[in-house]
């Protein structure tokens, strides 16, 4: 089974947010030497991420064999403003998109904690919406152990919710990638000891920081979103890190993730997938991966942690 556990649902873009987005891209097309145009590329995003009701997702999960996927929405006080309806609207529509192949698409909300409104939008959001968790971007302006952060993480606790969170170096719009520091996340695994909390990127450049973190707790996990650019950059240093990764924390802590839909024009999910389940295949550097390993990877641990055995 291979379950993406990080994917971006976005039901609408314009030419002002495809543009926005593109910039994340075509930073990495510049770094992996891919030639491309920005106008062009930021076109191209624009068709690709509009998903309305999520078919293009489920044809490409078709396409590239993924199983499950776990969606979710982003909000951000600095670009929605004071806008509850917009958030809440937003949540709506994510969560429908699940609700039509509940048995291969998972919604997480999508909700800044320095809402005022923020509790109550979770509580609406896993009680009659039914979404399974939060997405949180702390690099938007605030730490994932701040107070107004515990209120929203009390009430997934008590729900039975995942969370996933960012963690890393941030990129524009975010504010900064200190609110991020996978540490952070060491005091948040204490004070909820009940919770799944997956490090979106585990740190990305910071793993170590996560790792040291997911090694004492276990309920912290993380996933390998994004970790592509690296394996598409430099194939042998992205083996080495992954197997220095396992063998301090053990595979069981690391999810599969694309990040997608916005890297899929210079890193496609289907290449991301065949980097992973060729992994055993090569020991010409002396690196060894087991194919169980990369099963699990690929989605026996998140099909543990997630309990989704009866999806699929």
């Amino acid at each position: 089974m291979i379950i993406d556990t990080h994917y971006h649902m976005i039901p609408q873009v314009g030419t002002k947010a495809s543009r926005f987005m593109a910039r994340w891209p075509f930073q990495h097309a510049e770094k992996l030497g891919i030639p491309v145009d920005f106008d062009t590329l930021a076109s191209k995003i624009k068709d690709i991420a509009a998903d309305p009701a999520g078919e293009k997702l489920l044809a490409r999960m078709d396409e590239t064999g993924i199983d499950i996927t776990m969606f979710c929405a982003v909000d951000d006080c600095s670009i929605h403003g004071n806008t509850y309806n917009i958030v809440k609207d937003l949540n709506e529509k994510t969560a429908s998109i699940a609700g039509r192949s509940p048995s291969r698409l998972v919604a997480l909300a999508g909700i800044d904690p320095r809402r005022p409104e923020a509790p109550a939008l979770l509580k609406y959001c896993l009680d009659e919406l039914g979404m399974k968790g939060l997405k949180l971007h702390p690099d938007h302006g605030y730490y994932p152990n701040s107070p107004g952060t515990y209120r929203m993480l009390e009430i997934l606790q008590e729900r039975d919710g995942i969370l996933l969170t960012h963690t890393g170096p941030s990129a524009p719009p975010g504010k900064a990638g200190k609110y991020a520091n996978p540490m952070l996340l060491d005091e948040v695994a204490v004070d909820f000891p009940g919770l799944v909390i997956i490090a979106a990127h585990m740190g990305q450049f910071w793993w170590r920081e996560w790792v040291g973190s997911a090694y004492y707790h276990p309920n912290l996990y993380g996933d390998l979103a994004e970790w592509q650019i690296l394996a598409r950059r430099n194939l042998a240093f992205f083996r080495k890190e992954l197997r220095t990764i396992i063998d301090i924390c053990g595979v069981e802590k690391i999810l599969f993730g694309s990040d997608g839909p916005i890297f899929e024009l210079i890193a496609p999910v289907a290449e991301w997938l065949k980097t992973l389940q060729s992994l055993p295949d090569d020991t010409s550097d002396g690196i060894q991966f087991t194919r169980e390993e990369v099963d699990a990877i690929l989605g026996g641990n998140a099909q543990r942690i997630l309990k989704l055995q009866g999806q699929g």
